[in-house]
């Protein structure tokens, strides 16, 4: 009895979920996707320096390449 009460669950988080997706995206309008993609990049950019952060507090140079052999 209980996976009927996770299925109505599931069920339930996916109207929801869906409901949102429709708000966000009817309200925004036309700048949904240039706010999406500003705040994109500067999510990739605060990741990057996190990671060049992480690589400098281990000793790596974070500027240096790879060689290929």
């Amino acid at each position: 009895m209980n996976w009927i009460v996770d299925k109505i669950a599931l069920l339930a988080t996916g109207v929801v979920c869906a409901a949102a997706a429709w708000a966000i995206l009817h309200y925004s309008g036309r700048w949904f996707f240039p706010a999406a993609t500003v705040i994109g990049v500067l999510l990739l950019y605060r990741d990057n320096q996190r990671l060049r952060t992480l690589l400098k507090k281990h000793g790596v140079d974070p500027k240096r390449r790879l060689s290929d052999g």
